[in-house]
């Protein structure tokens, strides 16, 4: 690689110290470290995670003819590891490896939901919520009561927040712990997802998810 034997030692020492690799103390030879594997386990999850949801997700695409999407979060941002174009489905921007800001999309909401208030104050504390539209959410105050609703409501609504003319719903999707892994979302233009079809879509889409949850080993409470 052409680097020095102390750099090389360095980068070493920070792989074994986050657990990438490990030294065997008898013979000093390096190996990989545990951190690899979950991190392959973690990958085989998504690959799982996708695999079940495809079919739901291909399911709410043609009875509603617009876009649905599986998402997971990446830090202060959403990942789509999947999406459905429906019938009559838009040429929305977003795509399979994608990412958008999690505080001003649907499914970027759901997915704060599933963490604690102190970890979101943690992450945009200090920071500047860019206003995409006039309907984003402006500061961080705001975004916890959106996120608090979600909560309390089980599913997020994005009006317009992060492209106006677009409208999405979004549920969760939860782990055989209960943890919010993913979020499952429909997407389209606002003149055809209105406000009388929001709810009903929500209802819908919240099943769906439940669904899903199931079938990755959560058990609700109610059956």
């Amino acid at each position: 690689m052409g680097m020095s034997k102390s750099t090389v030692h360095g980068l070493i020492a920070t792989l074994e110290k986050c657990g990438y690799m490990r030294q065997d103390p008898r013979s000093g030879k390096y190996s990989l470290g545990i951190r690899l594997f979950e991190m392959g386990q973690a990958y085989v999850s998504n690959l799982d995670l996708r695999e079940i949801a495809l079919l739901y997700l291909r399911e709410l695409s043609i009875h509603y003819q617009e876009t649905t999407h599986l998402a997971v979060l990446s830090g202060e941002e959403v990942v789509y590891i999947d999406k459905v174009d429906g019938p009559r489905s838009i040429g929305i921007r977003s795509q399979v490896g994608g990412r958008n800001p999690a505080y001003c999309t649907g499914v970027g909401k759901v997915l704060l939901s599933g963490l604690d208030e102190r970890q979101i104050d943690s992450m945009y504390a200090g920071k500047t919520l860019k206003k995409y539209t006039e309907n984003t959410v402006g500061d961080l105050a705001g975004l916890i009561h959106q996120i608090r609703q979600v909560r309390e409501q089980g599913y997020a609504y994005d009006m317009e927040e992060f492209e106006l003319d677009l409208r999405c719903i979004a549920a969760p999707v939860r782990d055989s712990e209960g943890a919010v892994i993913a979020a499952i979302s429909l997407s389209g233009p606002s003149n055809r997802l209105l406000d009388t079809k929001m709810d009903d879509i929500a209802i819908n889409l919240v099943k769906t998810a439940l669904q899903i949850s199931r079938r990755l080993g959560y058990k609700d409470k109610l059956k």
